[in-house]
C-alpha cells in the first residue's frame, strides 16, 4: 500500500514514518498499540533516492495473513509530522 509523506527532520536526520495500520498487519505494534520499539529495522540504500526497509528479525513479523498477492493499493497523500494525540 503505496504512503506518500513528506521527509521530515529530527536530531539532524531524515525521518519518514511507516503506516501504523501496516504495523498492525504484521505484528509490530505493542499491547498498547504502539510501535514495538523492540523490533530493530535495517534501512539500506539500494540506489539513490530509494531505500529498502526490513525488520532485522523475520521472526517478529506475523505474516500468517500474507497469501504472496499485495495488499490492496491505496495512496495516502498528506504532509506526514501531523501533531500526535
Amino acid at each position: 500500500m503505496p504512503n506518500i509523506n513528506k521527509l521530515s527532520a529530527r536530531s539532524g536526520s531524515g525521518l519518514v514514518t511507516l503506516p501504523k495500520d501496516e504495523l498492525e498487519m504484521c505484528g509490530l505494534l505493542d499491547d498498547e498499540g504502539n510501535p514495538n520499539t523492540d523490533v530493530q529495522l535495517l534501512i539500506k540504500m539500494e540506489r539513490p533516492g530509494e531505500w529498502r526497509i526490513s525488520v532485522l528479525d523475520e521472526s517478529a513479523v506475523d505474516d500468517s495473513w500474507y497469501t504472496g498477492d499485495p495488499p490492496e493499493p491505496s495512496v495516502q497523500v498528506g504532509a506526514g509530522g501531523g501533531e500526535r494525540k
